[in-house]
């Protein structure tokens, strides 16, 4: 999954027709305009267009920015196309939509809405090193100054010392972002379970990171069930899996398919609604499944009462 991408290219050219149909109607450079601002359209973006083209040149600028629009970490849940498609979808009556452009608007609205899912749960994760540099694994935020990963991942043999970097997104950002120490004494862990919360020690004028939301998911936790993992498989730049299945649950595993690698261990598991449900261990069990690549996750509420404690 890329949650950068918010329009897709099978999408640009029924959008654009949508756009250009909201044009002609507001075929005004003040109308243009105050339709976005009511929409919620920043002034920054608003400030790169051409009001006073045609309406079909209008609509292809307005595609052509949405595609290029990259989220900041400042504004984790904005994005001009979404807010543009909401005040058109409330307006679809007055533009004279049809019924597959307000499915089009409603799809866009709800596949924008799981990027920003998808992106405050990679914003938690980061790439245990050890030494500086290089991956050894995967953990994730999970309270102020806390992180959450496998037992084994620092356990490992001559890990004197270890460091956590998140926003690892690509080779720039693997290199330059700020790395925080791991405190090698554990707040709490146990090897059997195989999970560790470790404390981060803070960097001086570094900026908070919303850590992910944690606590019993109040369903059952069943076979067949969707699931996706974010972690730095080998590692390297964060990934967010495809979607993948629960094959086998017991009250302290879970088997599931998706396709992970060392540096996985340590990654956190969620729900098809982007809840935490498991923390993947990478332990083969297939003699427990019968299938050749299922791997081990621990629930998250077999662990809950060892860890609550701790959290904030």
């Amino acid at each position: 999954m890329h949650p950068e991408i918010f329009l897709e290219q099978k999408d640009i050219s029924p959008l654009i027709r949508i756009l250009t149909q909201f044009a002609r109607r507001d075929s005004d450079n003040d109308d243009r305009q105050k339709a976005l601002t009511i929409a919620g359209v920043d002034s920054s973006f608003l400030n790169r267009l051409r009001f006073g083209i045609a309406p079909d040149q209008f609509a292809n600028q307005l595609a052509s920015d949405f595609k290029g629009y990259c989220t900041s970490s400042n504004e984790p849940t904005y994005h001009p196309m979404l807010c543009l498609l909401r005040y058109l979808r409330d307006q679809a009556r007055s533009y004279n939509f049809s019924d597959d452009d307000q499915e089009l608007l409603t799809q866009l609205i709800e596949h924008g809405q799981e990027n920003f899912k998808a992106i405050a749960a990679r914003n938690t994760v980061g790439r245990i090193e050890s030494p500086l540099g290089t991956g050894i694994g995967t953990g994730f935020l999970v309270g102020d100054g806390l992180l959450l990963t496998c037992d084994h991942v620092l356990r490992k043999t001559n890990v004197r010392q270890a460091w956590v970097r998140f926003g690892c997104k690509d080779k720039y950002s693997c290199q330059n972002k700020q790395a925080y120490e791991l405190n090698l004494k554990p707040v709490s862990h146990r090897s059997q379970a195989d999970y560790a919360l470790m404390r981060i020690e803070p960097l001086p004028n570094s900026k908070p990171i919303q850590p992910v939301k944690i606590q019993p998911v109040d369903e059952s936790l069943n076979s067949g069930q969707a699931v996706r993992l974010i972690h730095h498989g080998e590692g390297k730049p964060v990934v967010i899996s495809n979607v993948g299945q629960i094959l086998q649950v017991g009250a302290d595993y879970i088997d599931h398919n998706l396709s992970t690698a060392e540096g996985s261990s340590g990654a956190p598991i969620f729900n098809a609604d982007w809840e935490l449900i498991a923390l993947h261990q990478g332990i083969p069990s297939n003699r427990r499944s019968g299938i050749k690549d299922a791997v081990r996750g621990i629930p998250i509420q077999s662990i809950w009462r060892q860890i609550a404690p701790h959290l904030d």
